[in-house]
Order: structure tokens, then C-alpha cells, then sequence
């Protein structure tokens, strides 16, 4: 190990192997519905951009993304989303909304775009009130 990355930790590195994981995953994954009616409980936790590449020109962007939490039995998975509309839906929520706030997401399939030619997906999100 360099002297510069010793430096960081004071020249002393503490014993991990009695370290205990949190039981989030940081990395997450992309949660991207295949069927109508797909309905998910979340925590709603930000929006965030996420970086990506355009596969039809490879080069990259930044994509606003909707980031929740599910709780699950080993713990909390993290999930998140870049659908226009869904991402729309909690923008348009900024101010009244805060992170931990929980949310029924069901998505409803694909809707024709009023202003091309394309479809979008569509979503229901209704606020769960959580005793």
C-alpha cells in the first residue's frame, strides 16, 4: 500500500473482518416492470441523475431517476427508475413529498405519446399512509 493511501487512515486500518454490513445495497438495480398491474410498496428516497449510455450513439447523459426503498426479508433492496412519466410524477411532487414518505407504484403498461409517434409507460402511484 502507498504512503499517500496510508496517509488517508492515519497510517492505521481497522480490523473488517469483525465489521457488519448495512443491510442496504448501495449499487441497486434498475426495476423496469414487464407486465400490467406490476405493483410494488416503496419508500420514496430521492431524484437523482444517473449517468448513462445512449446505445444508439454510445455516448453518454445524464438521466433523472427516481430511487426508492424496498424492504425485503434480508434487509433493504434499492430500486430505481427512469420513466419520464414516472420520474414526472414525483418532480411534480418536490415540494410536498419527503424521503421515507411510502407509495403504492403500479405500473399500468404502455400509453401513445399525444405529441409522436412513440408509447411511454404509464403508472398509477398512489401515497400509502402508513400507521
Amino acid at each position: 500500500m502507498s504512503e499517500q493511501a496510508l496517509a488517508v487512515f492515519g497510517g492505521n486500518l481497522p480490523d473488517l473482518s469483525k465489521a457488519k454490513a448495512e443491510p442496504v445495497e448501495l449499487s441497486g438495480e434498475y426495476w423496469t416492470p414487464e407486465n400490467p398491474g406490476e405493483t410494488k410498496r416503496l419508500y420514496f428516497v430521492e431524484l437523482m441523475p444517473e449517468c448513462v449510455i445512449e446505445p444508439e450513439s454510445g455516448e453518454t447523459r445524464d438521466l433523472l431517476v427516481v430511487k426508492f426503498a424496498e424492504p425485503t426479508a434480508d434487509g433493504v433492496r434499492v430500486l430505481r427508475n427512469g420513466s419520464r412519466r414516472l420520474v414526472g410524477i414525483f418532480e411534480s411532487l418536490g415540494n410536498v413529498i419527503r424521503p421515507g414518505d411510502a407509495f403504492e407504484i403500479t405500473y399500468l403498461g404502455k400509453k401513445k405519446n399525444k405529441n409522436n409517434a412513440f408509447k411511454s409507460d404509464n403508472w398509477s402511484v398512489k401515497r400509502l399512509i402508513v400507521d
